[in-house]
């Protein structure tokens, strides 16, 4: 914490409006990315140079996800304006280590309040219909079936 000491007491230091959440909404989403095997050592040039080969295909998850990254890259940082407002406005995709969306996808909290959630297809992050959208869990698990996904899919392919 920034600390300044004033008349021999600590007084916090203030932060200009916005900076400290955008550090830490960069820092988190670096994070989710560097898991997805994006980032990392290789980017710092530590790794050992491995063999030429094609960079493994981007899943749509990871795809939507690199985008919301360059976007966040670009923002200019908040002035004595205002918080960066719009930075709540995005989506951050939800992917799991394989690539794949999170059943479950949620909007940033805001003001101590939690954000919306919803069910999405693990494949396509398309919204499952019928599932609700809610400040909590929809419990996605009981409007997804994967056995019943697999069974469309084979379905479509056998017409």
């Amino acid at each position: 914490m920034n600390m300044l000491v004033v008349g021999g007491t600590a007084a916090r230091k203030p932060l200009k409006s916005g900076m400290k959440e955008l550090a830490v909404f960069r820092e988190k989403v670096t994070e989710q990315h560097r898991q997805m095997g994006k980032g990392g050592k290789h980017h710092l040039g530590l790794e050992e140079p491995k063999k030429l080969r094609p960079p493994p295909a981007r899943t749509p998850c990871q795809q939507e996800l690199d985008q919301v990254l360059e976007r966040i890259s670009t923002m200019r940082l908040p002035d004595e304006r205002g918080p960066l407002e719009h930075l709540y406005s995005l989506h951050i995709p939800n992917c799991n280590k394989h690539g794949l969306y999170n059943l479950k996808q949620c909007k940033m909290s805001l003001n101590g309040q939690r954000g919306e959630c919803w069910c999405v297809n693990p494949n396509t992050g398309k919204l499952i219909q019928g599932a609700p959208t809610i400040r909590g869990d929809p419990e996605c698990h009981l409007f997804y079936n994967e056995q019943q996904e697999a069974r469309g899919a084979h379905a479509q392919r056998m017409q």
